[in-house]
């Protein structure tokens, strides 16, 4: 999936119409007023939905970067099982 703003623009009218589309074909959407509710209803679910994907991917990153600091902070443990070299 693309980050784009031009791939979000595209997703979100593959979503709008599909959800229409299966809203017709189901019968959920018979008349106009049905079919305004829905699209305004699956809009607000699209970009709630986008929202909270955004939100985890951002505590995701925020994670990532604190294990990294605490991988680099932390000091490594030396290695005391060296056998001596035989001649």
């Amino acid at each position: 999936m693309g980050d784009g703003i031009i791939a979000k623009f595209i997703y979100f009218w593959i979503f709008l119409i599909g959800g229409l589309f299966m809203a017709r074909i189901l019968g959920i959407a018979d008349t106009a007023s049905n079919m305004a509710v829905l699209s305004i209803s699956m809009a607000f679910i699209y970009v709630g939905w986008n929202l909270l994907r955004a939100k985890g991917k951002k505590k995701a990153a925020q994670r990532e970067a604190e294990k990294q600091a605490a991988m680099k902070n932390s000091r490594q443990k030396p290695n005391h099982n060296h056998k001596k070299k035989k001649r």
